[in-house]
């Protein structure tokens, strides 16, 4: 039986617009583990709707804005300045004012959604006495969201049993964001019962600058579902395709440099290019594929339905997929491409070496890659014998069976994490 308790689960946009497909996978665990599921999105903006159906037990509510830009930021900062908890202003925000900002920005925001969120809490019903859990996808804005609507709750007589987030990438890593610094990290550490990193790499990170709370951080992979067949590989043509939301930090502008680089060893490459992005990065990026000039060996496709991802790179018969990020997490797209037996050639940043076993299921290439350097990865699948290629695709299938497959992560972080009955 389903744990009679309720489950907020707090997103940026899910299930509403495009983005955070991968909860798709996610949610029919959660609706199956609880018995009433409230989704709370808290990054969306007006005339938004619902885009991805969800179960009968699980309700949607909005409750917030996108972060703003520019000079938009100002009365924000200001208005947060007023209202940054004392345990906020650490050493480390004294010895970078500018940090103060973020700080106020990111409160200013999160106590917006709570506002908005805490408005709508008497149509959901939440009696005294009732228990709840609390679910953060991102350990960043909504995790603070989460924090408001405990102490909101608990204020009414209903019992929070439990506060848990994930983390990911730009929620998690504070060498890549401005000033080195995250906002209110010791906050959330504080009042979160369980912190979930996605990758191994992010719980080292947390560990490293967070020894204290390394007691209630560990990782919990995502997972996806197993498409109950292997795409039918092949060489002939030598078949790159990568599958990536089109901004600048996926560098996907760098591939056509490495398609012409490869292409001039011989490789009778092409390749294909799943997701879309902002129409800017989609024509920066055909810019660069022109440049290049393999323009007739490149195919771009846009935007592709979660749903239909899968039915997708099967049809390619791809050789491989490609991931050049700068950062990452540990990415989807990867997982689903080793649950179909593709072997993956990726740059070794975050999460990327648990998914990729170098010479194993594909290769792993520099962060700091040259053109050469990747054609070089690509160049070595290229020139496998068929039997040793075969080798590879089988290698990728087997670690995701293992470590990746959503009917076995998922029931395991629904029992053990969120503390399901189910």
């Amino acid at each position: 039986m389903p744990d009679p308790r309720t489950l907020f689960l707090l997103t940026n946009v899910y299930p509403l617009s495009k983005g955070e497909e991968f909860i798709e996978n996610e949610i029919e665990h959660l609706s199956r583990s609880f018995h009433r599921v409230i989704i709370v999105a808290t990054q969306t903006l007006p005339g938004d709707v619902i885009t991805r159906p969800v179960p009968d037990n699980v309700e949607v509510v909005t409750a917030g804005k996108p972060r703003p830009s520019g000079r938009a930021m100002a009365p924000g900062i200001a208005a947060g300045l007023r209202k940054l908890p004392l345990a906020v202003l650490s050493q480390d925000t004294l010895r970078h004012p500018s940090a103060i900002a973020v700080d106020a920005l990111f409160e200013q925001r999160a106590r917006a959604s709570a506002d908005e969120l805490l408005g709508k809490l008497p149509a959901l019903n939440m009696r005294p006495g009732s228990h709840v859990v609390i679910y953060s996808f991102w350990f960043h804005t909504a995790a603070r969201v989460g924090m408001l609507l405990a102490g909101d709750l608990r204020a009414r007589g209903v019992v929070v049993d439990k506060l848990v987030s994930r983390a990911h990438g730009y929620d998690l890593y504070e060498n890549r964001n401005r000033f080195g610094h995250l906002p209110e990290r010791r906050l959330l550490l504080d009042a979160y019962d369980a912190v979930r990193p996605v990758s191994d790499q992010g719980t080292r990170a947390l560990h490293t600058t967070w020894p204290r709370y390394a007691g209630e951080v560990s990782t919990c992979h995502l997972g996806t579902v197993d498409p109950g067949r292997q795409a039918d590989c092949s060489r002939e043509p030598f078949h790159i395709i990568s599958c990536a939301f089109l901004i600048p930090v996926k560098q996907m502008t760098r591939m056509p440099g490495v398609l012409a680089e490869l292409r001039s060893r011989g490789v009778d490459a092409r390749w294909t290019h799943l997701g879309g992005g902002p129409d800017t990065e989609v024509d920066a990026l055909r810019q660069a594929v022109h440049a290049a000039g393999v323009d007739e060996f490149t195919s771009l496709l846009g935007h592709i339905p979660n749903a239909d991802v899968v039915d997708t790179e099967c049809g390619l018969r791809p050789s491989c997929l490609i991931n050049l990020s700068a950062s990452e997490g540990l990415p989807v797209s990867m997982m689903e491409a080793t649950s179909l037996g593709i072997p993956i050639i990726g740059t070794d940043v975050g999460g990327v070496s648990e998914i990729v076993t170098d010479t194993v299921n594909g290769r792993l290439i520099a962060p700091d890659f040259t053109d050469s350097q990747a054609a070089d990865a690509l160049s070595w699948l290229a020139g496998l014998p068929d039997d040793n290629y075969r080798d590879v695709c089988r290698a990728s299938r087997r670690i995701w069976q293992t470590d990746y497959d959503q009917a076995v992560v998922y029931p395991r972080f629904c029992a053990e994490v969120l503390g399901s009955s189910s």
